[in-house]
């Protein structure tokens, strides 16, 4: 291949001229980034690296992925690309040097094309009723998908005599899933490929769909479920939402609810603005589930983006030579120097949900190679977002002393130890048998109240309050049309029901929010009681005797399990995970206790 100058790419350029059934004459040109002709970049997944098939083009002859085959099978029939760039091509992989410039360019690249390709598959008829109802959706955001409702919306599949299939039918829901659960929407590299671009095109066989349109559909599908169309289920009936989060016969295990999850991500970050303003960390939390074949890779693969926070290619450089471990122990202590705070620490998941495959890390460390489900990291992230707003520890700074052992020197202020647990929000597993009142009960007996419930008017003692804002994790209610009592009021008698889908439709709403509010403060968590007789909520792995300790520059108080003490009588704690805890999220332990801060090492 022709070597590269500074600011050089390679296009794939195909002949329009050729007769159906023969292969096309593909040639590269060389262009300058910096003025560019019309080109489509192409983003895909690879596929397994040892199924390849020799490709020609031009006087050269380059093995690629059996996926990269079908794709270019796929586009070249079309004969609508005549000038491509794609990466295994047009980088001459065994030019190490000309790989490390191009890749730093990728940036670049994808945004100054004409448009992004997204090839999800070489197949069109799986996809196709899907894609009819997406598209239907978009132009119609105000219909419900809630077939019980009017007006709703329909779709025909005539080549399948189907017709007035709506969202509940289990063949239009595994068509739309089959689209979410194309291996595209899994994969890490994908995700700057999709943001950086002026426009993306997905790409199923012959069909095609603009990224615009998806997001419509999707932003409806969410603001439908969230008021309206909310089946209004209870966790203990395996989910709260109905038929869309029923799972079918697919090899993803997705639900129509869990697939649009895989599409909120990129819906956010891609929204007016939000790219730029949006912090490193808060990037690779939202895109934690997806997948990479090197787990380096869930850190290098941001860094085209142009985040705020931290620029990670001057902080930690691009070095395969580092390991895994290292490298999130670095990008830890980064965050924390850079940022001047403990945000990292929530990224901590010690939860037994948590499939944990990084060895080695120091307990402050977040695994990014860990897994979960979408579920899960919805839930996760949304908490980790609301508490940027807590302010546990005032204005003090961390002040961390690293080591190279992993183990850190901190200072911290003990508020008190667990002296009681009670379990947290129900699971939404379907053999769960432990529903909304007696979660309810649980709560309100370690909270010393052992009253029936207060849903009569009026009843409203300091303990019901405290109570009350240690359900919501002292979280602001935004809703300014509903007081927050009346909230309450109304999701205790939802989640106390035996009959929960009856709820009024003009309560779904409310009810709903309220609820949201509760996932992420208890979910996956247990109901802590201090033996300070402070209430709170704490990491599922908590247990009786734990500390609850306020770190400087940490936004939320944090559960430490004592490890060891030394000779000089300083104590090492393991981080468990963050807490909310009443009377101590806005720094008021920390101004009154300011004396009590002690040295500890936290390994």
């Amino acid at each position: 291949m022709m070597a590269l100058q500074d600011n050089e790419i390679r296009l794939l350029l195909v002949n329009e001229l050729y007769s159906p059934g023969e292969r096309p004459q593909m040639t590269f040109k060389v262009v300058s980034l910096n003025n560019p002709p019309p080109f489509v970049a192409l983003s895909y997944v690879w596929g397994d690296l040892a199924d390849t098939l020799p490709l020609g083009v031009g006087e050269h002859i380059i093995t690629a992925t059996r996926n990269l085959h079908h794709a270019l099978e796929s586009l070249t029939v079309s004969k609508k690309y005549q000038a491509l760039w794609i990466d295994a091509l047009c980088i001459n992989q065994d030019d190490f040097e000309e790989r490390a410039s191009q890749v730093a360019m990728m940036g670049d690249i994808y945004s100054r094309a004409e448009y992004v390709l997204a090839f999800l598959s070489p197949q069109s008829d799986p996809f196709n009723m899907g894609l009819d109802f997406m598209e239907k959706t978009a132009q119609n955001p105000e219909m419900h998908f809630d077939p019980s409702l009017s007006p709703h919306l329909t779709v025909d599949a005539p080549r399948l005599a189907a017709f007035g299939l709506t969202a509940s039918d289990p063949i239009l829901q595994r068509s739309i899933i089959d689209f979410f659960g194309t291996p595209w929407f899994t994969r890490v590299w994908t995700v700057q490929e999709f943001l950086l671009a002026r426009k993306v095109i997905f790409r199923c066989g012959k069909r095609t769909i603009d990224a615009e349109v998806v997001k419509k559909c999707c932003r409806s599908w969410i603001d439908h479920s969230k008021t309206c169309c909310w089946s209004g289920d209870q966790p203990r009936h395996g989910n709260t939402h109905g038929f869309i989060d029923t799972t079918w016969d697919n090899s993803s295990n997705l639900t129509l609810y869990t697939a649009t999850l895989r599409m909120k991500p990129l819906m956010d970050m891609s929204s007016r603005g939000r790219l730029h303003s949006i912090d490193f960390l808060a990037a690779i939390s939202l895109f934690r589930i997806r997948q990479c074949s090197d787990p380096r890779d869930r850190i290098y693969g941001f860094a085209g983006l142009y985040l705020s926070g931290i620029d990670i290619k001057r902080e930690l450089q691009v070095d395969y030579q580092v390991s895994t471990a290292l490298l999130f122990r670095n990008l830890a202590a980064t965050l924390i120097e850079k940022s001047q705070t403990l945000d990292v620490l929530s990224h901590v998941l010690h939860e037994s949900r948590i499939d944990k495959r990084v060895p080695g890390l120091p307990s402050w460390v977040p695994d990014w190679n860990a897994t979960m489900n979408g579920r899960q990291h919805l839930l996760y992230t949304d908490r980790a977002d609301r508490i940027r707003r807590c302010h546990a520890s005032g204005d003090l700074g961390p002040g961390w002393a690293f080591s190279a052992s992993g183990n850190v020197l901190i200072r911290g202020l003990q508020i008190g130890k667990v002296k009681a647990i009670a379990p947290g929000y129900p699971s939404s597993s379907k053999n769960s048998t432990f529903g909304g009142k007696e979660t309810i009960d649980s709560w309100r007996r370690l909270a010393g109240l052992f009253e029936t419930l207060p849903l009569e008017e009026g009843i409203q003692d300091s303990q019901d309050i405290a109570f009350q804002n240690a359900l919501s994790g002292g979280f602001t209610w935004a809703n300014e049309s509903v007081d927050y009592p009346d909230a309450y009021k109304s999701w205790l008698e939802w989640f106390t029901s035996t009959n929960p889908g009856s709820l009024p439709v003009a309560c779904k709403e409310i009810t709903q929010e309220f609820d949201d509010l509760m996932h992420q403060t208890s979910m996956h968590r247990c109901f802590i009681l201090t033996d300070n007789g402070e209430l709170g909520f704490g990491p599922e792995t908590t247990v009786e005797g734990d500390a609850i300790v306020i770190l400087p520059g940490g936004k939320v108080p944090y559960v430490l399990r004592q490890v060891e003490v030394a000779c000089q009588g300083t104590i090492t704690y393991r981080l468990l995970g963050d807490a909310y805890i009443n009377g101590a999220m806005a720094g008021e332990k920390a101004r009154s206790g300011m004396s009590g801060f002690e040295d500890m090492f936290l390994a």
